[in-house]
């Protein structure tokens, strides 16, 4: 970063070639958008990565936001910007994405294997400051290799095992065996550990989750102490944390990175945990996706130009109504092309009406589109790109 909000390099761009490129700056694009459309409110998007900069800024947690959420650089930008320490991403594809976007700092979440994906994470690695995972001895010789084949040493964090058995080290004698594989390598840089309990992001039980993160920080403690001896003065990272739990992780005191992510847009599945106790999601959502009535001959029935095409789920969540069908409606993709809106008694839409729709996962949902439409009440201030689509 060459200041504070000032970075290096851009995106490739296709903004230009954006349907809806006419209507950026008029001042009614809202009802005039051709649909399906990805909208995020920006007052709203800055207001959430605002708040939960402020969160960790005041509990003394470095924040390093999820960029798998939006895979947007301009989003990206406006973290770091708001403070953000640098930013994680969950694949190699995006981790050159965002690199060659100018971004000067990432963290690769996921392990990965030696081969094709480890030379193209080396190369993103020459671009700038990227951090990487390592659960096996062999994948951390296979990276030190190629990193002293490019004259580069990278920073790595020992992925943990947060007892999902997805990836990580498992047990503090794994821990201690991998820590000193990469300690022997001149081309690793040693920092700490990913600890990421994903189990916890959507527990909706709110003492469940605070159990939950107990466990997980007794994992942590150990997997510290074995880390210690290859580690010398240095105090170990410990990076991990979600929108979902972050309440009752930061309360552990075990962190000292934050990755979290759907903060800044947020969904209907984040809508159902209750971080904080307050009985209502700790962001409001600034995210959706507008539709538009295509047909209403059936009585207590509309349909809609957004189908399964453009909402992505876990568990068959359906998209919640924000706004413009009656009070009581409901919606649910109900073809590839086609949603349905099940009216009240005595409601009816109209082909033309605009709907606008809470996704039910931010994440999967946002890389079914090129472009993300910056809404300012009724004007469209700006389309970004979703630069990392597909990465």
């Amino acid at each position: 970063m060459t200041g504070r909000g000032e970075f290096p390099g851009a995106p490739v761009t296709r903004v230009a070639h954006a349907a809806n490129a006419r209507l950026v700056g008029a001042a009614d694009a809202r009802a005039r958008l051709l649909t399906p459309a990805l909208l995020v409110e920006q007052d709203v998007l800055d207001a959430n990565i605002a708040a939960m900069q402020a969160r960790c800024d005041r509990a003394g947690v470095a924040l390093r936001p999820h960029a798998k959420a939006h895979k947007c650089v301009e989003i990206a930008r406006r973290q770091l910007s708001a403070g953000a320490a640098g930013l994680c991403v969950a694949t190699p594809g995006e981790a050159e994405v965002f690199a060659r976007a100018g971004l000067p700092d990432l963290l690769l979440t996921s392990t990965f294997a030696p081969g094709p994906a480890l030379e193209q994470l080396a190369d993103a690695a020459t671009l700038c400051r990227l951090t990487l995972v390592l659960d096996a001895p062999q994948t951390a010789r296979a990276l030190a290799a190629a990193a002293r084949a490019r004259g580069i040493r990278i920073p790595v964090l020992v992925d943990l095992d947060m007892g999902r058995h997805r990836a990580g080290a498992e047990g503090r004698q794994a821990v201690a065996a991998l820590a000193g594989v990469i300690a022997e390598e001149e081309s690793l840089v040693l920092g700490g550990l990913q600890a990421y309990a994903g189990h916890l992001s959507h527990q909706a039980d709110a003492r469940q989750r605070s159990l939950g993160a107990q466990e997980a920080a007794a994992r942590i403690h150990a997997a510290r102490e074995a880390l210690s001896p290859f580690m010398g003065d240095i105090r170990p990272a410990v990076t991990g944390g979600s929108t979902g739990a972050f309440v009752q992780e930061l309360a552990t005191g075990v962190y000292t990175e934050f990755q979290c992510g759907s903060y800044a847009l947020m969904d209907v599945e984040y809508d159902l945990v209750d971080p904080d106790g307050s009985g209502r999601p700790a962001f409001p959502a600034s995210l959706s996706v507008a539709v538009r009535v295509t047909s209403a001959n059936a009585p207590g029935l509309a349909t809609t130009d957004g189908g399964e095409k453009r909402f992505a789920a876990k568990h068959g969540t359906a998209p919640r109504i924000m706004r413009g069908a009656p009070a009581g409606a409901s919606y649910r993709p109900s073809s590839d092309e086609h949603g349905t809106v099940t009216l009240p008694e005595g409601a009816r839409l109209s082909p033309g009406d605009l709907i606008e729709l809470e996704v039910p996962h931010c994440d999967p949902t946002v890389n079914l589109y090129d472009f993300i439409h910056v809404m300012q009440g009724d004007k469209l201030v700006a389309i970004w790109s979703v630069d990392a689509r597909g990465a």
